[in-house]
């Protein structure tokens, strides 16, 4: 099922990189309806369309549903770890004494199993990644506010402008 869904993702994440949208008209396009005027557009504009299913589902149950398969994920990789979270959690915290951690999740990246965190005190915030073997710290980076990424490339004036 996991494997299933990753190639979903991956592939409609393929199809929005390839420019999915900008397959030709006729492709996306209902089929013709007759008119009674001649010059009256036959489908309407042919860049947008509607997908209408027989059921509708709540935005709390979508979510749910991305808990429960959250949960799942984790679990079936929380045998391969080594490390604990609450490890993990000690690492971090170590690392940036008197933060508090916000997030710990257990996470792949490119087939490395590892603790993704997040980390706050009162002006910064750290993300770490932890290694979920032997709980050493791989990453930890800053994470610029939003202001600093807005204002990063922009000339600073001097004093005297």
């Amino acid at each position: 099922m996991l494997k299933r869904w990753i190639l979903t993702a991956t592939a409609a994440a393929c199809l929005i990189s390839a420019g999915w949208w900008q397959v030709p008209a006729h492709v996306l396009a209902a089929p013709a309806i007759e008119s009674s005027e001649p010059n009256a557009p036959v489908n309407g504009p042919s860049h947008q369309f509607e997908i209408h299913s027989s059921v509708q589902v709540s935005r709390e149950i979508l979510r749910e549903a991305y808990e429960a398969s959250h949960d799942a994920y984790t679990k079936k990789l929380q045998k391969y770890a080594k490390c604990t979270e609450a490890q993990a959690r000690k690492a971090v915290a170590s690392e940036h004494p008197g933060c508090k951690i916000e997030d710990i999740q257990l996470r792949n990246i490119r087939t490395n199993l590892v603790y993704m965190a997040i980390a706050r005190d009162d002006e910064d915030k750290y993300l770490v990644i932890v290694d979920a073997g032997n709980g050493n710290i791989l990453l930890d980076r800053r994470i610029p506010t939003h202001h600093e990424r807005v204002f990063a490339d922009s000339p600073v004036p001097s004093r005297n402008e």
